[in-house]
């Protein structure tokens, strides 16, 4: 196996299981990065290309041919400090398949992109086989700079005396198959940000490959009755992949008024949504119309994402011209509480409490 592994620091293991979907490009967020007792960071990494996804309990045998033989498996890629231990590729599979599996990503198409959209300190990759095929553009901040001088931290092409990958690190991985994605970090403990793990296992396509026409899908109206700060209120919402989707402008309007309302602006011009917490939010029109009950087609937006100025990379979905969001994305994004209770089937918004993951 042909291999590139760059780092300045060790990290531990630490990420969030991911489910299954199918997708051609998507925009994972990973648990990880600068984590205190009070912020449970994030890394967010930007894949394309990819068809579809799931979790896979590997045992040995397999995954030793996944990674060329079995003493691929004991290669040392982080140290844990805490139990003065290194830590292999067998530890990490290990972790995830104790954990609900281990994420495999099929790529029916090339190439595959992987963008770091946040700072890293370890961007690893590699390819099975003879044949290393790939294209890499690493881009660096200074450590000091990044840590002491945060506002003023400059991009750099060539890497500092003490650096970190910066974001807009990309690889281009230009055969398709079976990848391995995984984020290595010590989030809750360290300052340090994370960083991604990646592995071409195979160059086998998804079982079953996606369409490659994703115009739209067909998706289905929320069942659930909904409570926004203990009162009933009727939304058009939609679930999609699991997730309920609701429409911004009625998230918008519902919290109105509240310590927790923001605003909704089109920017046309730069095809963006601006999303501006603390702020009033100026209807519209059509906000909370009640849903004819029918399933509708769901189109990627295409849009970018801005809250407080500060881009978002969040799924969202077009139906019938109006933009839907995953509702606890948003939540989470406005520090909105949310609840359920699978006794009555109900979706609480909870504007007087905190977002819990």
């Amino acid at each position: 196996m042909k291999k590139c592994f760059l780092s300045t620091a060790v990290l531990l293991v630490f990420m969030m299981i991911l489910t299954t979907t199918a997708f051609a490009a998507t925009t994972e967020i990973f648990y990880g990065g600068y984590s205190n007792s009070y912020t449970k960071g994030s890394i967010v990494v930007d894949l394309t290309n990819i068809s579809s996804k799931k979790n896979v309990v590997l045992g040995e045998t397999e995954a030793a041919e996944y990674f060329d033989d079995a003493d691929s498996l004991n290669m040392v890629i982080d140290y844990d400090y805490d139990t003065d231990e290194e830590i292999t590729i067998k530890d990490i599979l290990t972790y995830f398949n104790n954990n609900g599996g281990v994420p495999i990503y099929y790529a029916d198409a090339a190439p595959v992109v992987v963008t770091a959209k946040e700072a890293m300190r370890t961007f690893y990759f590699s390819y099975k086989g003879d044949t290393i095929v790939y294209t890499y553009e690493p881009k660096y901040y200074s450590f000091d700079e990044y840590v002491y001088n945060f506002d003023n931290k400059q991009v750099y092409n060539e890497r500092p005396e003490d650096w970190i990958f910066a974001d807009g690190t990309t690889v281009t991985l230009n055969k398709p198959g079976k990848y391995i994605f995984v984020i290595t970090d010590n989030g809750l403990v360290s300052s340090s940000p994370a960083g991604i793990f990646c592995v071409h296992i195979n160059d086998n396509l998804s079982e079953t490959p996606v369409s490659k026409d994703l115009s739209g899908i067909n998706v289905n109206p929320t069942t659930s009755k909904v409570l926004v700060n203990g009162k009933a209120v009727e939304f058009e919402a939609y679930n999609i992949n699991g997730n309920n989707y609701f429409k911004l402008r009625d998230l918008a309007q519902a919290v109105n008024n509240t310590e927790k309302n923001f605003e909704v602006a089109w920017d046309g011009i730069n095809n963006a949504i601006n999303l501006i917490s603390n702020k009033p939010y100026t209807p519209a029109g059509g906000e909370l119309a009640k849903g004819d009950g029918k399933a509708k087609v769901a189109i990627p937006t295409t849009s970018k994402i801005y809250k407080d100025g500060k881009e978002l990379f969040l799924t969202a979905y077009n139906i019938n011209g109006n933009n839907y969001f995953k509702l606890r994305d948003i939540a989470k994004a406005f520090d909105i509480g949310i609840t359920w209770d699978g006794t009555t089937n109900t979706i609480g918004i909870d504007t007087r409490i905190s977002y819990v993951e």
